[in-house]
């Protein structure tokens, strides 16, 4: 397993392992979770590329949220994959370890570009109702000339998004007659570039 380290504002260390977090290598991460002063306030672990997680990463992950809740410095867990979060369900250890950023939805008409809508945090299952509730008001209200209205959902500063909430936010879009509305994708973290296409759904290049 090896360690991507950034220290953001000075104040937020995100760690980001890949591979195998077991008997192996827990000890690496557990250094790496200790290294840190009292000028860090928050620790961010990000499980984009860790494949594996036995109990043995599961006892340095208690171990960690503990001292970091005597020392009083936030500390979450981000982007899981679904065998990883598997075993955190399967364990029980789902809500005592994970603080997931929640979610937002935000809405702005840009000029010349259309309606944007905004994902902010993770996606969860619980949240899929909004953007379909969201997305059922931009196509009522149409457009004064008929012409088709153009909404971008803008996924830049999505931190990851469920399996169920994936299935769940396909199915609203599939669901939909999108005759009047054209739908497009903007800014999609790599993870999710091929995902975002659900049955013709355009893809908007990335901001710089």
């Amino acid at each position: 397993m090896t360690i991507n380290v950034e220290v953001r504002n000075k104040t937020t260390a995100i760690l980001k392992p890949s591979g195998r977090l077991d008997t192996t290598s827990a000890s690496l991460l557990e250094k790496k979770l200790r290294q840190w002063g009292d000028e860090i306030t928050e620790l961010v672990l990000d499980f984009d590329d860790l494949d594996y997680i036995s109990s043995m990463g599961l006892r340095v992950l208690l171990a960690a949220q503990k001292s970091a809740k005597e020392r009083n410095r936030q500390f979450s867990i981000r982007n899981m994959r679904s065998s990883v979060r598997e075993v955190f369900e399967l364990t029980g250890l789902i809500n005592l370890v994970v603080r997931e950023e929640g979610f937002a939805l935000l809405r702005k008409d840009e000029a010349g570009e259309g309606i944007v809508l905004f994902f902010n945090g993770m996606l969860m299952s619980e949240n899929v109702s909004s953007v379909s509730e969201e997305l059922r008001k931009i196509k009522k209200q149409g457009t004064d000339d008929g012409r088709p209205v153009r909404v971008i959902l803008d996924m830049k500063n999505l931190s990851g998004m469920g399996n169920a909430a994936f299935r769940q936010l396909r199915q609203v879009i599939a669901d939909k007659e999108w005759e009047n509305v054209n739908l497009l994708v903007r800014n999609a973290p790599p993870k999710y570039q091929k995902e975002v296409v659900f049955g013709g759904l355009g893809q908007l290049g990335k901001e710089s």
